[in-house]
């Protein structure tokens, strides 16, 4: 009788043990992974640390070592000041680097439509939480061996500087199938990454340096987990482009990459100065009831306070990001010594290859959000009347108003005239969609393409340089079926087929169609291509050539991905729109604000501080970064 108990026990644990085994399969399988291993790497200078290996689909593997500091904790006499990395963080035993650090500290709330669509598409989204201790890089390591190390491609994330995560971008996929080490990078947002007193006692700009403090990790560390540390590309987008952008412009930054990709981020028009600032130091400092003057006084009280207190009762506040902080840094080498178009003309930054792009109909989804708030509706188009009224509002507040006792006089109307003369369809028509058409490529060109293709011209003076718009619209079903057919290719719809999401395990809800999975792979092969030669042109194998010209200012030619991937015609991009807003309509702006006895250098930094303030406007009503 006990015999046939145990016997029975004995059968019912089997089946259970069972069951578990085939549900723990399930989970990995969902997750793109059937079995995990673990593997440890010592870090001279820091210790060791227990990385993961994860087999996706037929035992390939990708090692992952995730949360590795990079810096010293920003906190207390830290916070608001360039990170510490003389020591770098260390430890004796070994360092569990299988899940991901918590993220800089944000404020969670309602996500844009671009950003709910993209987190729609991905699977088991990690939570690793919030924290202002969170310098932390996470790396990505290709499974076999090579004569030579892996090409190094390090991502800075999007979010407008004021919110993101490295978290959500897992590159198992793209290393995988490219055999290139990727470094995702977690740097401070919002106030705590970029508040500034507009002077040297909080120079601003801290998660810059954040990033040339995981720059400078990656230069001394990497051949460690067998990274090249001299082929280093910088990639990222919309503020992550920004910060690449940038990354090229700085002297401090000088060295520490060999290659760089920007997508759909405007580094030269989205910089403030320090003047800028100001009311933003003066409404923290009554929001916490601080001391404003002296400076010192204001950062002993910021610093007395809780990081998510200051954080939460800041989110208001949109403008958050890097600054011209060349007078704020007074004694010391300043992140940007100069307004970022007067470092191009001077030809003093870092040039290497270069790819730039930025999507066909980049901030379509949040104009139908802004637009439907209001009661309106561009599925139907817009009126010409609604069109003018639109642009005379939003370009009206790109010249200030004068009170009487100012030296300067304004003319708006100069600034609205001139973009309603370019942008007002000709002949003239009652055609709607014509002119909501004529709003969108406005806003694309002005905010993505003009900028980008900006830097990409100087550059190309002295590295090779190449320019994309992403035009292809995915054709599997849920990806698009909130994005009406006329919308094209909104902001952050080339990601997914830049990071693989089509090869992911497919779910019942997600079923990616061939000629997206045929996409995806074109576009990592490109920009793996890029990190491992620096011409991103596609030439033998089994999958489409592609033959990517470069792009010059004599000879601005641009590759146009759709389902056909070939170098665009020479009307599919409209170049005399770039050349508008880079040439012509900064002069108008100046034109428009007449000043006496001001310097002619004086009344330039007034000119951009008046076209930034018309891109912040544009930012607050319709942006769009993640």
């Amino acid at each position: 009788m006990r015999r046939a108990t145990w016997l029975l026990f004995a059968s019912v644990l089997l089946l259970v043990q069972r069951i578990h085994v085939i549900r723990a399969q399930r989970t990995h399988a969902r997750q793109g992974s059937n079995r995990e291993t673990t593997t440890t790497v010592t870090i001279p200078g820091q210790g060791t640390v227990l990385g993961k290996e994860v087999t996706i689909g037929n035992s390939i593997k990708v090692t992952q070592y995730l949360g590795i500091p990079y810096a010293q904790p920003p906190k207390g006499e830290l916070r608001f000041a360039r990170p510490v990395t003389d020591p770098l963080p260390s430890w004796n035993e070994v360092r569990n680097a299988t899940q991901f650090a918590p993220s800089c500290q944000q404020v969670e709330g309602p996500l844009k439509k671009h950003e709910k669509l993209y987190k729609e598409l991905l699977s088991n989204i990690p939570d690793p939480g919030f924290s202002e201790d969170c310098l932390f890089l996470n790396i990505f390591v290709p499974d076999g061996r090579t004569n030579e190390r892996w090409p190094v491609m390090v991502w800075f994330h999007g979010g407008d500087f004021n919110t993101g995560t490295p978290a959500i971008w897992d590159a198992s996929i793209f290393v995988m199938k490219q055999k290139v080490l990727v470094v995702t990078v977690a740097y401070r947002l919002n106030i705590l990454g970029f508040f500034t007193t507009t002077d040297s006692e909080a120079p601003g700009n801290y998660g810059i340096f954040d990033q040339i403090a995981a720059l400078d990790w990656v230069k001394r560390k990497i051949k460690h987990f067998n990274g090249s540390p001299s082929n280093i590309v910088i990639y990222g987008h919309s503020s992550g482009a920004i910060s690449v952008g940038l990354h090229m412009l700085s002297p401090l930054s000088r060295g520490k990459f060999n290659k760089a990709i920007a997508m759909s981020g405007d580094a030269i028009n989205s910089v403030r100065s320090p003047e800028m600032e100001v009311p933003v130091v003066n409404f923290v400092a009554d929001k916490f009831g601080c001391n404003r003057q002296p400076t010192s006084a204001l950062m002993e009280c910021l610093r007395r306070l809780d990081a998510d207190h200051i954080v939460k009762h800041t989110s208001s506040i949109e403008s958050w990001g890097p600054i011209v902080d060349a007078e704020t840094n007074n004694g010391t080498d300043p992140f940007l010594p100069q307004h970022p178009k007067d470092i191009l003309d001077s030809g003093n930054f870092n040039a290497v290859p270069l790819i730039v792009g930025y999507t066909k109909n980049e901030q379509v989804l949040a104009i139908i959000e802004s637009t439907r708030e209001y009661g309106g509706d561009l599925e139907n188009g817009l009126s010409p009347e609604r069109f003018e009224t639109m642009i005379l509002d939003e370009f009206s507040s790109a010249v200030p108003f004068m009170d009487e006792n100012s030296t300067c006089t304004s003319k708006p109307e100069m600034v609205t005239n001139a973009v309603l003369f370019f942008y007002k369809p000709y002949p003239s028509t009652r055609n709607t969609t014509v002119f909501r058409d004529r709003y969108l490529d406005l806003q694309t060109e002005r905010t993505f393409g003009a900028g980008l293709t900006m830097l990409a011209g100087q550059v190309a003076k002295r590295a090779t340089t190449f320019v994309y718009r992403f035009d292809y619209r995915a054709k599997t079903q849920s990806v698009t079926k909130e994005i009406p057919e006329w919308a094209g290719v909104p902001h952050m719809f080339e990601l997914p087929f830049v990071w693989g999401l089509p090869f992911q395990m497919s779910s019942p809800q997600m079923q990616w169609l061939p000629n997206d999975r045929k996409t995806s792979d074109t576009m990592m092969t490109m920009m793996a291509t890029f990190a491992k030669t620096g011409d991103p042109s596609i030439t033998g194998g089994t999958g489409p050539s592609v033959k990517w010209e470069s792009f010059t200012q004599d000879d601005p030619k641009i590759l146009i991905i759709d389902k056909n991937i070939e170098m665009g015609e020479p009307n599919a991009v409209d170049h005399k729109a770039l050349a508008f807003w880079n040439d012509y309509y900064p002069q108008v702006v100046e034109e428009a604000t007449t000043c006496c006895n001001v310097t002619n250098t004086a009344r330039r930094l007034f000119s951009y501080s008046i076209y930034l303030s018309g891109m912040t406007t544009t930012m607050a009503l319709y942006l769009f970064w993640f």
